[in-house]
């Protein structure tokens, strides 16, 4: 229990697309062990990579220092929905194995009260997180393209002498983490831009 990151399972759901690995399980400690009775806590948490749902950010008003509305919208597709579902089933599975089953005391959320289908998917819409890596929310594109904010090198459109280079630019959602993503779109653009 010493690493953040102890143990990771990639696997297709039954809403996959042709190879597609699309629903992720990682094992982590990063609860705090005085929610549960025996004083330490695991968790395996489900994601489903590549989302559909599409979010939105907007300003609150004119005032520039009020937090702009940001509404996640997760789940917002019947196979997004589908999909998560899918992988909390295959959490509850993997724990009913005989290996888990010696060092596991119970399960704290959503519980062992929690049994069907529209009840465990009530608890999940209520309770989504994300890993924090958010995207997308001003997304790179071509002239035609009219979700696009920012052009290739990262120009805001309509606006002189302003880019953005950052995760926001990405014009999906990616499937892994962004770090290493937003680096090279930022050395990409950076080479782009200081060579002309």
């Amino acid at each position: 229990m010493t690493d953040a990151f102890s143990a990771g399972l990639w696997c297709a759901s039954a809403k996959a697309r042709a190879g597609e690995l699309d629903l992720g399980v990682v094992a982590v400690h990063l609860l705090d062990g005085s929610f549960s009775p025996t004083g330490a806590a695991l968790l395996l948490a489900t994601a489903g990579t590549r989302p559909e749902s599409r979010g939105s950010l907007r300003l609150a008003g004119r005032d520039p220092y009020a937090a702009p509305v940001i509404d996640d919208d997760y789940l917002a597709t019947a196979r997004g929905r589908r999909r998560m579902l899918e992988g909390v089933k295959l959490v509850r599975s993997l724990v009913g194995t005989p290996r888990f089953a010696r060092v596991l005391a119970g399960e704290l959320v959503p519980g062992d009260a929690v049994r069907g289908d529209e009840e465990l998917l009530d608890t999940i819409e209520a309770g989504i997180s994300t890993y924090g890596h958010p995207t997308s929310t001003v997304p790179m594109g071509g002239p035609g393209d009219e979700w696009a904010v920012v052009d290739e090198s990262g120009a805001v459109k309509g606006v002189e002498r302003l880019r953005v280079v950052d995760a926001s630019i990405m014009p999906e959602v990616p499937s892994t983490v962004t770090n290493a993503t937003t680096i090279m779109i930022a050395e990409h653009i950076a080479r782009r831009v200081y060579r002309a």
